[in-house]
C-alpha cells in the first residue's frame, strides 16, 4: 500500500474515534496513562494508535503491544494488519509470558536455562508437586498440591525465587506454614531445573531478573523499543510492574491502558497500586479518561456509576453514553436461593418469547457453590445451559466425594465409590495396601467392603491401614443404620462428612489456600442443601424422602435429562470470568451482605472496594436490561439463614433503606455442629442419652473396649438400636 493511500485509510479510522481516543492516539511521546472505562472501545484507540505510530515512521519491529490473554493480542494483532497491511506480523504483540518466553530463549545462556526449556503448565506443575510431597513422607498432603501451587505461583509473582523465600520463612514467625511450603517450593524448583523445565511464573520472574541484573540485555531492549503499550494495566502483578518499568526506562515512551475501577484479580497477585501510582513513577505523564460508553444503556451505565463512587482507590471518570435511557434497572427479593433460580429461569422463558436467543443472556454469581441452584432447576425447566471457566456442580471433585459417601450408606458394596473415598481423607491405606486389599478380595471371593471388615487378616498390611479400613468399615455400618431407621438423608449425609474427618481434611487448607479452600467448603455446603430442597419436596409424599430417593434423583437429573452446552443456550459464570464479556441480558444474583460483599463485616477496607469493583464489572458487563436479584433467606449446610439486601443494591440508588430487622450472624463457612463424642472409658449402663432422631434412651449393655467400644440403647419410644461409641450420636443426660 502506498504511503498517501495509507495515511488516508489511517486518518479516516483515526477520524471517526471519539474526542478523547483522539487525545490519546496522538500521544507518541513521552508517558501515557489511559483510564479506558468500561465499554469505551480502548482495544479501537489502542490498535488505531499503533497504526499511526507506524505511519508516522515509528518501525512496527519496534513496537511492543503488551496484553493479557492470547486472545486479546490477536484481535489486537488482527485490527493492526488491517490497518496497516503487512505490518501486523511485525509488530511485537504478545501476552506478557508470550513476551518472555522469547526473550528467555534468546538469552536462554545468559539466564542459565536450557534454550529449548519446556514450559509446564498447571497439570504438569502439580504433578511434579506432587511428586515432591510424596519424596517428604507427605503422601497425606497430595491432595493438596493445588494449595501449594498457589502459594510458589504468588511467590513469583512477587520475585521470590525459591532460596529467598526460605530466608523469608525462616524469619517470618507469625506464619509457620511457611517453612514445609519453602522446603516444598526448593525441591520443586529443583525438579524443574532437572527436566528442563519452567513454569508460568518463572518466565516472569526470570525475565524480571535477566533484564534487572543484565546490563548489556536491558540496555540492549531499552533502545529496541521506541514504544511500548501495556493493556489491562491494573491486572499487572510485582513482577510484570518491573519488566515494563526496566523496559520503558530510558526512552520512556510507556502508554498503559487499564481502569482502577475493573481491578479484580488481587487474590492472584494483580496490584491496584501499579496503576493507580503511576504519576508516582512518571510525574510528567498525560492522563486521558475514555468515559464513552459504546455498550450499555444509559439507566443501567448510572446504577453502575452510582455505585463504584463509593470506592476511594480510583481515578475520577463518569461513563456516559448516546444510547436511550432503555430499561430501568431492577431489583428483585426472592424467598429462597431456589426461588431465586426459579425465578431467573421464568424470566428467561419470558425473555426467549420476547424474542431474545438464550445466547443473549448471562447469569453472573460470586462464588462456584451458587451454580448449583441454577444448573438444577434450569434441567428441570429444559433451558438449556453453559457453565464457563468450572466444572459442573455434580462433577466437582469434593462433590463427587461426598457422593460416594453417601452411595456407601446406601450400598456398602458399591465398589467404585468405596475405592473412591478408600484414603479420602487419608486412612494410611496406600496404593500399594489397596492392591493387596484388591488380591485379598480376589482370592477370597469376597466384597472390597467385607475386605475392610477382614483387614487384620491380609498379609503385610500395616497396623495403621488396619485400623483404617476397619474404622471406615464401622463408620459406614453405624451411620447405615442410623438411615434406615428414619434419620433425615440431609442429617446423615452432614454426619457421614463429620465423622469421617472429610470436612475437617478440606478444612485444614484454609491457612494455606483460603479462596481454593472456602469453594470446596461452600460446594460441600451446597450439596447438603440441595438434600434438603430434595426433603422438603418430598415431605408429603407417599414414600418418605430417602437418601436412597435422593442419590436416583441426581443421577437421573445429571444424566439423561442433562441440558448442558449445545449452541444456543444460557451463560452461567462467577462474576470473576465475566471481565471482558457482554450480554445483552444480565442477571447478577446472590446480592446478599455476607455473600456479595462475601465476608462483609469481617472485610477490610480495601477487600470490601474489590468487591465493590467486581460488583461493577459485573452491571457493566449487561447491554440493554440487568436484574439484580437477592435471597431472603439462603441455607448454609441446610440451615435457614436470613439475609439483609447487599449494600451495592442501596450505593446503586435502587433500593432505598429502611429500618431493618438486624439479620442473623453471617458467616462464610460453617460446619455443622459436632456430635458430643461418649467417653469410651469406664462403665456406662444405665445411664440416660439422647439421640436427635429417637428421643431419649437408656444405655443397656456394652462390649469391647477404646475405640471398639459398643453400646445398646433402648429408647423410650420403643426400639433397640446398637452403636459405636467412638460414633454415636448420643448425649449424655
Amino acid at each position: 500500500m502506498e504511503i498517501p493511500s495509507l495515511h488516508a485509510k489511517i486518518n479516516d479510522a483515526v477520524s471517526k474515534l471519539n474526542p478523547r481516543q483522539r487525545e490519546a492516539v496522538d500521544c507518541a511521546a513521552g508517558p501515557t496513562l489511559i483510564i479506558a472505562g468500561a465499554g469505551t472501545g480502548k482495544t479501537k484507540t489502542l490498535t488505531c494508535k499503533i497504526a499511526k505510530l507506524i505511519a508516522g515512521g515509528t518501525p512496527a519491529s519496534r513496537i511492543l503491544a503488551v496484553t493479557f490473554t492470547n486472545k486479546a493480542a490477536g484481535e489486537m494483532r488482527e485490527r493492526v494488519e488491517a490497518l496497516v497491511p503487512g505490518q501486523g506480523s511485525r509488530v511485537w504483540i504478545y501476552t506478557f509470558h508470550s513476551f518472555c518466553v522469547r526473550l528467555l530463549r534468546q538469552h536462554a545462556r545468559a539466564q542459565h536455562v536450557p534454550q529449548d526449556f519446556v514450559i509446564y503448565d498447571d497439570s504438569d506443575q502439580k504433578k511434579i508437586i506432587q511428586m515432591v510431597l510424596s519424596e517428604m513422607g507427605k503422601e497425606d498432603e497430595k491432595n493438596r498440591a493445588g494449595l501449594y501451587l498457589n502459594l510458589i505461583s504468588r511467590a513469583k509473582d512477587d520475585l521470590l525465587d525459591a532460596e529467598s523465600y526460605s530466608i523469608h520463612a525462616q524469619t517470618n514467625y507469625n506464619n509457620p506454614h511457611r517453612l514445609p511450603v519453602a522446603e516444598v517450593y526448593t525441591r520443586y524448583q529443583a525438579k524443574l531445573a532437572q527436566a528442563g523445565a519452567l513454569d508460568f511464573g518463572d518466565l516472569l520472574l526470570k525475565t524480571a531478573d535477566l533484564l534487572s541484573n543484565n546490563t548489556q540485555v536491558r540496555e540492549y531492549y531499552q533502545d529496541f523499543f521506541h514504544q511500548i503499550l501495556v493493556d489491562e494495566y491494573q491486572d499487572t502483578n510485582r513482577a510484570q510492574y518491573i519488566i515494563t518499568k526496566l523496559l520503558s526506562a530510558k526512552r520512556r515512551n510507556l502508554c498503559v491502558v487499564g481502569d482502577p475501577d475493573q481491578s479484580i484479580y488481587s487474590w492472584r497477585g494483580a496490584d491496584i497500586r501499579n496503576i493507580l501510582e503511576f504519576e508516582r513513577d512518571f510525574p510528567d505523564a498525560q492522563v486521558i479518561a475514555l468515559e464513552q460508553n459504546y455498550r450499555s444503556t444509559a439507566n443501567i451505565l448510572k446504577a453502575a456509576d452510582n455505585l463504584i463512587r463509593y470506592n476511594l482507590k480510583r481515578k475520577q471518570k463518569t461513563l456516559f453514553t448516546t444510547k436511550e435511557h432503555g430499561e430501568p434497572v431492577r431489583v428483585e427479593e426472592l424467598p429462597s436461593e431456589g426461588e431465586e433460580a426459579r425465578w431467573v429461569a421464568s424470566k428467561i422463558n419470558s425473555l426467549i418469547d420476547d424474542g431474545y436467543s438464550l445466547n443473549d443472556v448471562a447469569v453472573f454469581y460470586r462464588t462456584n457453590a451458587q451454580s448449583r441452584s441454577f444448573e438444577d432447576y434450569f434441567r428441570r425447566a429444559q433451558i438449556p445451559y453453559r457453565l464457563i471457566g468450572a466444572t459442573r456442580f455434580y462433577d466437582r471433585a469434593e462433590v463427587k466425594d461426598a457422593m460416594s459417601y453417601a452411595r456407601l450408606l446406601v450400598n456398602p458394596y458399591d465398589t467404585v465409590s468405596l475405592l473412591r473415598i478408600l484414603n479420602v481423607p487419608a486412612r494410611c491405606i496406600s496404593k500399594i495396601t489397596q492392591g493387596r486389599m484388591e488380591r485379598y478380595s480376589a482370592e477370597k471371593g469376597l466384597t472390597i467392603f467385607d475386605t475392610l471388615k477382614a483387614a487384620p487378616e491380609i498379609p503385610d498390611m500395616t497396623t495403621g491401614a488396619i485400623r483404617g479400613a476397619t474404622d471406615l468399615a464401622n463408620l459406614i455400618e453405624t451411620i447405615r443404620l442410623e438411615a434406615s431407621n428414619g434419620a433425615a438423608p440431609a442429617y446423615v449425609l452432614q454426619r457421614i462428612l463429620l465423622m469421617s474427618g472429610y470436612w475437617k481434611s478440606i478444612e485444614d487448607g484454609m491457612d494455606k489456600n483460603p479462596d481454593d479452600t472456602k469453594a470446596r467448603l461452600g460446594n460441600l455446603q451446597e450439596l447438603i442443601n440441595a438434600v434438603k430442597e430434595y426433603e422438603e419436596r418430598n415431605k408429603d409424599a407417599e414414600n418418605p424422602p430417602t437418601l436412597s430417593g435422593w442419590l436416583q434423583e441426581v443421577s437421573l437429573m445429571s444424566g439423561s435429562d442433562d441440558v448442558s452446552g449445545g449452541d444456543s443456550a444460557v451463560t452461567l459464570m462467577t462474576i470473576h470470568l465475566a471481565k471482558g464479556l457482554e450480554f445483552p441480558v444480565v442477571f447478577l444474583t446472590g446480592l446478599e451482605e455476607g455473600l456479595f460483599p462475601i465476608g462483609a463485616g469481617q472485610s477490610t477496607d480495601d477487600e470490601l472496594e474489590e468487591e465493590r469493583r467486581l460488583c461493577y464489572v459485573g452491571m457493566t458487563r449487561a447491554k440493554e436490561i440487568l436484574f439484580l436479584t437477592y435471597a431472603a433467606t439462603r441455607r448454609i449446610f441446610g440451615k435457614v439463614y436470613s439475609n439483609l439486601a447487599s449494600r451495592f443494591l442501596f450505593e446503586s440508588h435502587l433500593m432505598t433503606r429502611q429500618e431493618e430487622v438486624p439479620a442473623k450472624e453471617q458467616v462464610d463457612f460453617v460446619a455443622p455442629a459436632a456430635p458430643k463424642i461418649l467417653p469410651t472409658a469406664g462403665t456406662m449402663s444405665g445411664r440416660r442419652v439422647r439421640h436427635a432422631v429417637y428421643g431419649n434412651g437408656k444405655i443397656v449393655s456394652e462390649s469391647g473396649s477404646g475405640d471398639n467400644k459398643k453400646i445398646t440403647v433402648l429408647f423410650d419410644q420403643g426400639g433397640r438400636q446398637t452403636f459405636m461409641v467412638r460414633y454415636a450420636p448420643l448425649e449424655i443426660l
